[in-house]
C-alpha cells in the first residue's frame, strides 16, 4: 500500500501533462498554463491552506518525499494541468457549461474519496460528499467565469460560433 501512495500523485500528474500536451494546441499552451496556475495551483494552496491550517477540516497525509510543509508539493502542479484540460474542453452552449461545471464538481468529490482510499489525505466525516461538492462547484465556477471574462481563447472561441 506504501508504494500506491508514494507513486499516486506523480503517475496522476504524468498522465494529465501528458494530456495537456496532447490536446492543447502549442500556440494555446501558454495561456492555458496561466489560467492553470492562478485558479489550480494558487487555488489549491488557498483552499488547502484555509481548510487545512485555519479550519482544520482536511489533512493531507503520507506525502512522504512529497511533504512540504503539510502539504502535498505535488497537489498544485496536478491542478494546474487539470484546470488546462478543464478550460481547454469548456463548452461553448451555455446550458452544456452548466452540465459540465456540475459534472466537473461531482468528479472532483470522487477525486478527493480516491485520494482518501490511497491514504493520502482526510477529511471530517461531514465534509464529503456536500460541502466538498460546494467547494468544487464554486471553484469550477469561478474558474468558468474568469476564462470567458479575460481569456482571448474564450473570446475567439465565442466568435466562431
Amino acid at each position: 500500500m506504501d508504494w500506491i501512495a508514494t507513486l499516486f500523485y506523480p503517475v496522476f500528474l504524468l498522465i494529465v501533462f501528458l494530456f495537456t500536451l496532447l490536446f492543447i494546441p502549442r500556440e494555446d499552451y501558454k495561456e492555458y498554463l496561466i489560467y492553470g496556475v492562478l485558479v489550480g495551483a494558487l487555488g489549491d494552496m488557498v483552499t488547502v491552506g484555509l481548510y487545512q491550517n485555519v479550519f482544520h477540516i482536511i489533512v493531507f497525509k503520507n506525502a512522504g518525499i512529497f511533504n512540504v510543509l503539510g502539504l502535498n508539493f505535488l497537489s498544485p502542479l496536478c491542478w494546474i494541468a487539470v484546470v488546462m484540460l478543464y478550460l481547454r474542453f469548456l463548452p461553448n452552449r451555455r446550458w452544456f457549461r452548466y452540465f459540465y461545471v456540475v459534472t466537473f464538481a461531482a468528479f472532483s468529490v470522487g477525486y478527493g474519496l480516491l485520494v482518501r482510499n490511497a491514504g493520502l489525505f482526510d477529511f471530517r466525516e461531514w465534509v464529503y460528499p456536500g460541502f466538498a461538492f460546494f467547494t468544487f462547484l464554486a471553484w469550477w465556477l469561478f474558474a468558468t467565469w474568469l476564462f470567458l471574462k479575460t481569456s482571448p481563447l474564450a473570446k475567439a472561441e465565442n466568435r466562431r460560433r
